[in-house]
């Protein structure tokens, strides 16, 4: 079975990350769409980026019958039918048991697959959407529980964070980070946003709090994240009196706070290419919730985004917003994209997408 695996990044069909002229620098390859689809074939699989989870990463009053709704398909008379033929089948890792993936295959068409008893078996297109939505990740997986994590508590909300400390040693600075994305504002639902200015509107995964609450922290449109007028999503900075708030430098060590907390701003391109384990790919920087090694505590989460219209992505990639903007677009800001497999540090989005942020506390370099 010939397949390719394939990650969508956009908020609508205009994708930043195909544009010729972005510069996408990845830890293992370039970053565009085509490069991110032939990087991923492999037995690992993708979780498919549908509101329902992946099985083997969920724990919730249905997780069991989640897993059950993938060996019933298997077990039918066309499952056991595509089943016998094993030889035809990619095999799976034991742990991914249950784990479900989306690929494409030769004809480019969608396919759906969950891992049982060692192979990759095809799921009718119907038994999705037979999955639970009430069960939920088990995030007793999030953090790694080998590494000896700080703790901040916001002062403007009582939230209490995990951070991670390292030396940066080639710029003599010692960074001090929070283990998982932010959650600050108001949740508001998508379709009910008034983009009030003054107000830090914050949007959940599905417009569920659950998610906001257990490690995915809050999604945000990129002004919202910068702390800028609403009218900067669409107009370069400075551009206009709609638009007039500018950042202090065009530096990618810039140090902007945005809705981080006072003393605090949101995680640069430079940081982000400083974090220790960035020069080994995302697995080293994933949460073990996503198979990752998390090798110094920074516990990244695959938490999707709310792109073309809709929330989607949950279990395939992870993408961050930055304190810059696209440079020729005005409607682009960067970002930092990962999934299972490669981290993308300077990729780019639509500035009216929801994205999740990290914040660092603010630091002087000797």
């Amino acid at each position: 079975m010939a397949l390719v695996f394939a990650v969508f990044t956009a908020c609508d069909s205009g994708s930043s990350s195909a544009d010729p002229d972005l510069i996408a620098e990845v830890s293992n390859s370039s970053g565009d769409d085509e490069n991110l689809s032939s990087s991923s074939v492999t037995d690992k699989g993708t979780s498919s980026g549908r509101s329902s989870k992946s099985s083997s990463s969920i724990s919730g009053k249905n997780s069991s019958s989640s897993v059950n709704s993938g060996s019933d398909t298997s077990s039918s008379d066309e499952g056991s039918s595509v089943k016998s033929s094993s030889s035809s089948l990619d095999p799976c890792k034991e742990e991914y048991e249950g784990r479900e993936k989306i690929s494409l295959d030769e004809n480019r068409q969608r396919v759906e697959f969950v891992c049982h008893d060692g192979f990759w078996i095809p799921l009718p297109k119907s038994s999705l959407s037979e999955i639970s939505s009430s069960s939920y990740y088990d995030m007793s997986k999030q953090y790694n529980e080998n590494i000896k994590y700080g703790e901040f508590t916001d002062p403007r909300d009582g939230k209490v964070y995990r951070t991670i400390t390292y030396e940066d040693k080639p710029v003599k600075a010692t960074y001090v980070i929070m283990a998982s994305n932010l959650n600050y504002g108001e949740m508001v639902p998508v379709d009910s946003a008034t983009n009030a200015d003054g107000v830090v509107e914050k949007f959940c995964y599905n417009d569920d709090p659950w998610y906001c609450d257990n490690g995915f922290g809050g999604l945000y449109s990129w002004s919202e994240a910068m702390g800028f007028h609403r009218a900067c999503d669409t107009l370069f900075l400075g551009a206009s009196a709609d638009c007039p708030d500018v950042f202090d430098s065009l530096s990618t060590r810039i140090q902007h706070q945005g809705i981080c907390p006072d003393g605090w701003h949101v995680l640069n391109e430079f940081e982000w290419r400083g974090l220790p384990a960035t020069g080994f790919g995302s697995f080293q920087m994933l949460s073990k919730l996503f198979m990752g090694k998390d090798q110094v505590g920074f516990s990244a989460l695959l938490g999707g985004g709310y792109l073309r219209g809709k929330y989607k992505s949950m279990g395939v990639y992870g993408e961050y917003w930055l304190p810059a903007e696209r440079g020729n677009k005005a409607l682009y800001a960067q970002t930092t994209l990962l999934d299972e497999y490669e981290v993308v540090f300077r990729d780019s989005e639509q500035k009216p997408c929801k994205l999740p942020i990290r914040c660092v506390m603010n630091y002087s370099v000797d």
